[in-house]
């Protein structure tokens, strides 16, 4: 049933319009203007921040070169940007995450999460504010060792890495990410691993002729060709506080020996190697007369090769890079 005004409302009502019509017809009672703009009104709903994750490539190569992450964040204005940050989630060992600023590449901060479970993560919060300003854009890029695959039944199981990305407000609290709200990339891991095969152990003469140290790298399993490798050599001596300056070393260049004597670290030239394919480097080494050795082991030097990249760092001491630990051999002083 509808409901009809009775004459006491529709009087007021009548008297309002009059009073509204004679308020028009005044020139000089306008109301001033308001200093809110549209979009500052209190009842526009505050932009959305939404953010989107990419990757550059299909499959992720332990080991091979950094895998190229973009990140873009829309609906974001410069007061949200300054209270807020992006964490981008690793399901991986990352040895390092970079983020692209002013045309260079510059080192993340990483924080492990979840530490008790073994399914943890890395994230890198990221502040939303740069220079002043909202990103909109950002562009990393991640590296990961080597990590060698175990076969079941002799077959190589399947193997995916996560990559999420979502918005945070406390740089503090690297939490997991809800699995809801998160952009989200899952990358299949290529099997493709290195080896680094050295002997076990070198027998040498003191005064002797130079014995042959050899370092066979081989791309094995996998589908990529790895790119931009050298293999790093180091000599170190068998004993604590002892020296290895005057031990005669050399390695093989294309046929041409070259003399290291007086050093204690080498590193090939950058080659590729192709799926299946190997590459062997070449160190001839001879003990001086007199050279000290452990009254227990009786090791003399000990020899030491990675592999590494351009963008991974050697350690003259002990190398280590995309194939993990190094590869030793103990040159034994055959007495």
């Amino acid at each position: 049933m509808t409901r009809k005004p009775g004459p006491a409302v529709a009087l007021m009502v009548a008297a309002s319009v009059v009073t509204m019509t004679a308020l028009a017809g005044c020139g000089g009672q306008t109301s001033a203007p308001s200093d809110k703009s549209p979009s500052a009104s209190p009842s526009a709903p505050a932009p959305h921040p939404v953010v989107r994750l990419s990757a550059d490539g299909d499959a992720l190569v332990p080991g091979g070169p950094p895998l190229p992450l973009h990140l873009s964040v829309t609906g974001l204005t410069a007061g949200q940007a300054q209270r807020r940050h992006v964490a981008l989630y690793v399901g991986m060992v990352p040895d390092k995450v970079q983020i692209r600023e002013n045309g260079s590449w510059h080192d993340v901060l990483l924080q492990w999460t979840n530490e008790q479970d073994d399914n943890g993560e890395f994230v890198a919060m990221l502040p939303l504010s740069y220079r002043g300003k909202a990103r909109t854009q950002l562009d990393l890029r991640t590296f990961t060792a080597d990590q060698r695959t175990v076969s079941v039944d002799g077959r190589t199981p399947a193997v995916t890495v996560t990559v999420a990305a979502q918005m945070a407000r406390d740089p503090r609290s690297p939490d997991n990410h809800p699995s809801a709200s998160a952009a989200r990339l899952r990358l299949p891991v290529d099997p493709t691993h290195l080896t680094v095969e050295v002997p076990q152990v070198l027998r040498a003469t003191e005064g002797g002729p130079p014995v042959e140290w050899s370092v066979r790298v081989r791309n094995a399993a996998g589908r990529l060709t790895r790119s931009d490798l050298r293999i790093a050599v180091s000599l170190a001596p068998g004993q604590v506080g002892g020296s290895v300056r005057r031990l005669h070393w050399s390695i093989d260049r294309q046929g041409h020996w070259t003399d290291l004597t007086g050093r204690t670290h080498v590193e090939t030239d950058e080659f590729d190697l192709e799926p299946g394919r190997s590459r062997t480097v070449r160190i001839r080494l001879a003990l001086p007369a007199g050279a000290e050795a452990s009254s227990t082991d009786h090791v003399g030097a000990v020899l030491f090769a990675a592999v590494t990249a351009p963008w991974w760092p050697s350690d003259p001491e002990q190398p280590t890079g995309v194939t993990g630990n190094a590869e030793g051999t103990n040159v034994l002083v055959a007495r």
